[in-house]
């Protein structure tokens, strides 16, 4: 049986390392055999074309050594990642997309805020000039003490005084009425040690109205030197003991049917009584106010 074998027509290029000469002289080789299929059709190869022929496919001969640049268009390359990319590149933009979503969300978010924030400041500049609010005043009308006998420490001891204390709060607002809220701390002190504790009542203040109410405050163990005695005992005899009292409420503000939030008012008063009895006289007061909004 014929073996018939189909090589191709056209060879590949002749490169620098081997030429039609060179292959066409080494005449020792066998020629391949035409097959009957050629022959019928008047297509005999020729001697350059079988010699490119072998050594690209066969006969003992491999592919002809070189390099090879092989150009790609640019649109390609940047745009149209391989199929092993793919993958990979449709990540990375996913992220990238990601990313310009959340900044975009957190400028709307900042610029919102910014928004909101000058509302409010106009809001509340607006009100201002409109109502003109004022810082509620504050008096202490009477101090009556309990508790404290000089006459009996002659050295270091403890006591435990009681204060009741008469407070005048006056709302000079026209439009505006104050709601005392709990939480409230009133302290007194005499040259810096606290001698007791208490708190205000909580109540509704109308605007251009006073209010005058008492508080208790009590004191447990507290550790009066003979240096402070021996100073108290002076004072007593001269009419004039100082006595400092802090008072921190919270309070709100009504515009209206408006309820503002909590604004927090300090109250730091410097009273001087004759004496620490229960038939205590003030002598002296004097109080400064001091509005916290936030």
């Amino acid at each position: 049986m014929t073996d018939q074998r189909v090589y191709p027509r056209e060879s590949p290029p002749d490169s620098g390392e081997h030429s039609n000469a060179k292959l066409m002289g080494n005449s020792n080789e066998p020629s391949p055999p035409v097959s009957g299929e050629h022959q019928r059709h008047g297509r005999n190869m020729s001697q350059d074309s079988f010699a490119s022929s072998k050594m690209s496919y066969g006969y003992g001969y491999g592919p002809n050594p070189g390099t090879y640049v092989v150009q790609i268009p640019k649109d390609q390359v940047y745009r149209v990642p391989p199929p092993e990319n793919a993958h990979k590149f449709k990540l990375y933009t996913k992220k990238k997309a990601g990313r310009k979503g959340c900044r975009r969300c957190f400028c709307c978010f900042f610029a919102g805020i910014l928004i909101l924030a000058a509302l409010l400041a106009v809001t509340g500049a607006v009100l201002y000039l409109v109502y003109k609010p004022k810082a509620p005043s504050y008096s202490i009308e009477s101090v009556h003490v309990k508790g404290v006998n000089l006459s009996t420490i002659a050295t270091s001891s403890t006591i435990t005084p009681v204060f009741n204390v008469t407070l005048k709060s006056t709302n000079n607002n026209g439009k505006i009425g104050i709601y005392y809220e709990q939480g409230s701390l009133i302290k007194i002190y005499h040259d810096g040690l606290n001698l007791c504790n208490g708190k205000l009542p909580a109540f509704y203040q109308p605007p251009k109205s006073s209010t005058v109410f008492s508080t208790k405050l009590t004191g447990a163990g507290i550790v009066l030197s003979k240096s402070a005695r021996d100073k108290l005992l002076t004072q007593q005899k001269d009419g004039k003991v100082p006595l400092h009292i802090n008072v921190k409420v919270p309070v709100k503000i009504k515009i209206g049917s408006i309820k503002t939030w909590t604004i927090n008012i300090e109250d730091s008063c410097d009273v001087t009584v004759n004496a620490l009895a229960t038939n205590a006289k003030v002598v002296s007061k004097k109080c400064k106010v001091n509005a916290k909004p936030w």
